[in-house]
């Protein structure tokens, strides 16, 4: 298990229109995230959803399935049920910054696939980048 902090990244969009980001998550994931196949996202609530996909992961296709619950407007938490870090939690909090908005993900990781804590916080921090860069660049694409 690692416990990782991972701070002072910031998006170039305010408050609102990185929630818009949020929201779109649920509609448009493949465009936000193109490394993911098969994306299906089941509403549970008002404020979560149960969204999963499939990715290539070393060659081999593997299912990722997570909770994703919306507090708005301090953050997004999110729990791994499926994938290669199954039992994961993580929060993405958000700090508003007149024009932009500061992103801090603090969580807890885990897995059966990678029992070197090294290599888990060097996947999980990958994983991480890969999705702030991504999200990055579906930011500047929406009005």
């Amino acid at each position: 298990m690692v416990f990782i902090v991972d701070e002072g990244s910031e998006f170039g969009a305010p408050l609102e229109k990185v929630w818009k980001l949020s929201e779109a998550h649920a509609k448009d994931a493949a465009k936000i995230h193109p490394g993911g196949k098969n994306y299906k996202t089941e509403t549970v609530s008002e404020n979560a959803t149960i969204q999963s996909w499939e990715s290539d992961m070393h060659g081999q296709t593997v299912k990722t399935k997570i909770k994703v619950t919306r507090f708005y407007p301090l953050g997004v938490a999110i729990e791994l049920l499926e994938g290669a870090i199954a039992g994961s939690k993580f929060f993405n909090y958000y700090t508003p910054n007149g024009n932009k908005t500061g992103v801090t993900v603090v969580g807890d990781f885990k897995s059966s696939m990678m029992p070197d804590e090294n290599q888990l916080k060097q996947a999980v921090t990958s994983f991480l980048e890969q999705a702030f860069n991504e999200d990055s660049a579906y930011l500047k694409t929406m009005s």
